[in-house]
């Protein structure tokens, strides 16, 4: 899974936990976050939300937005499902593209269905079988699965849409500088990478993307892209054997003193430690 431009080979993932901290980013399906405990900051675009206990965000396809928890860990549970772009996932074509002007909802004034449809879902994504798709039986439970999800997916959404303010303004396309700029930068960010360089790509001048970088994203150009690179690094740490080096060779580091020092600035520790806390 690459970061800040997800892209999900399942058609949905699902878990529960008590921090949710992720930059900016996007992904081409729905995502949905319910706050069962503690206080969930979310921006959308250039806009800010708290969502509360009680409290469901949604978000649709390709809308940049990002997480940051407010109340400490051991107050606080959040709910997160994702899903991929597919047609399988309940939600309606002719809503891509479109805006939600209320993005933020109570569930207390939500039909009591999507609450209970809500968990469900997110029961079916922490069962779903992780066998190997060689195995025929494994195979067919995991389609029977899918569409089950799938399904519920449907139900969910037919129960919410009533629910939603939509629009879809003129200037609003999953074509704009924003999209294209994080699009880009998730395809790229392990290569060498500069303003001059995505300018170059994009047709922008450089003092429009730093104004996106500033106004839209809140950071600075370096700051953005080690901030992917460190994401994908503590991956790697956590899920391969790697050396340090070749990891941040990987992460598009020059060489391991710069990776060190960025990841420690970034995490608070080395990344030599943050993979032995994570054995």
């Amino acid at each position: 899974m690459r970061p800040f431009y997800e892209y999900h080979e399942k058609l949905m993932t699902g878990y529960s936990t008590s921090i949710l901290n992720f930059p900016l980013h996007m992904h081409g399906g729905p995502e949905l976050v319910r706050v069962r405990s503690g206080l969930l900051k979310v921006q959308l675009h250039s806009k800010e939300y708290d969502v509360s206990a009680g409290h469901m965000a949604v978000i649709f396809p390709n809308t940049i937005h990002s997480f940051q928890t407010i109340s400490p860990a051991e107050d606080t549970i959040i709910d997160l499902i994702v899903c991929r772009h597919d047609n399988k996932n309940g939600f309606p074509g002719h809503l891509f593209g479109s805006l939600l002007d209320n993005p933020v909802l109570s569930l207390s004034q939500l039909h009591p269905d999507i609450n209970y449809l809500y968990s469900s879902l997110l029961n079916e994504a922490t069962t779903l079988p992780s066998l190997p798709t060689a195995d025929a039986i494994s195979q067919s439970k995991n389609n029977n699965d899918q569409a089950v999800i799938s399904t519920i997916l449907q139900l969910f959404w037919l129960r919410l849409l009533p629910r939603l303010q939509v629009s879809v303004p003129p200037h609003l396309s999953t074509t704009d500088l924003p999209t294209a700029v994080i699009s880009y930068i998730s395809e790229h960010f392990c290569e060498p990478l500069s303003l001059e360089i995505l300018s170059k790509e994009l047709g922008v001048c450089r003092f429009y993307l730093s104004r996106i970088f500033t106004q839209v994203l809140h950071t600075g150009f370096h700051e953005y892209v080690n901030t992917l690179r460190i994401d994908q690094a503590k991956k790697l740490l956590e899920n391969t054997r790697d050396s340090i080096l070749d990891v941040a060779i990987q992460c598009g580091f020059q060489n391991q003193q710069t990776f060190n020092r960025v990841f420690k600035e970034i995490c608070g520790i080395t990344p030599s430690a943050f993979r032995k806390n994570t054995e």
